[in-house]
């Protein structure tokens, strides 16, 4: 099913990677609103460029620090834009809660939706994906991840466009996508083949993930919150 809206809720859009998905999206028809942790005026001008497509923009700070009104945003980009369709997070911009409320605006809005978490290969919501694709799929929404390398400056191997990884979100948030969930998809431009033997001999990759990581969530999604 195709998302319930056409509008999209990009966190983290005052970055780089978060402006590169902004636009990706409108260029794909979506309405799209602009989550910001710090910096306004970026994520104003990246508004300007959005509605140069013919679209709507709107414009909310985002503060991890304060879940109360990081949830409150989300309420007003629903109010703004008529409901949430799309849900795109990009890396460190994005609480739990904000997920859980904006999958209950999709659900509001008749079933059908995309949350993209575009991460880094270390983050908590990597992890997460699995989980809400599994439970979220009778809400006919789906949950995939853009896994990209975290920042490493003495590292040999040049990292993703911001744009290519856009590309990916982009994919998945289309109608081609739409039987794709519970996906990770790994743009990292060939870094993982490159990291030294002597860290995979060293067991460093080899180490499981501590199974209350991923588990400390799971009380987080019984399906009756949902529609709370």
């Amino acid at each position: 099913m195709h998302p319930s809206t056409r509008t999209a809720v990009v966190t983290g859009s005052d970055s780089p990677m978060g402006r590169a998905v902004a636009l990706a999206l409108a260029d794909d028809g979506f309405d799209v609103g602009l989550a910001y942790a710090a910096d306004r005026d970026s994520a104003e001008a990246t508004a300007a460029d959005v509605e140069t497509r013919s679209v709507r923009a709107a414009v909310q700070r985002m503060d991890l620090a304060d879940l109360p009104g990081s949830a409150a945003a989300v309420d007003e980009f629903a109010r703004d834009l008529g409901g949430i369709g799309v849900l795109v997070s990009c890396p460190g911009s994005t609480a739990v809660e904000c997920i859980q409320r904006a999958v209950r605006y999709m659900i509001a809005g008749g079933g059908g939706g995309r949350i993209v978490n575009v991460t880094t290969s270390s983050s908590g919501l990597g992890g997460l994906t699995g989980l809400l694709a599994a439970e979220l799929a009778r809400y006919s929404i789906t949950v995939n991840s853009v896994v990209v390398p975290a920042v490493e400056p003495d590292f040999a191997a040049p990292g993703p466009d911001d744009r290519e990884v856009a590309a990916v979100a982009s994919y998945l948030c289309a109608p081609a996508g739409m039987f794709v969930t519970g996906a990770a998809y790994v743009v990292d431009g060939t870094r993982i083949a490159m990291i030294p033997h002597s860290l995979t001999e060293a067991g460093a990759l080899r180490q499981p993930r501590r199974a209350g990581r991923i588990r400390s969530y799971t009380g987080r999604w019984a399906p009756t919150r949902w529609t709370r």
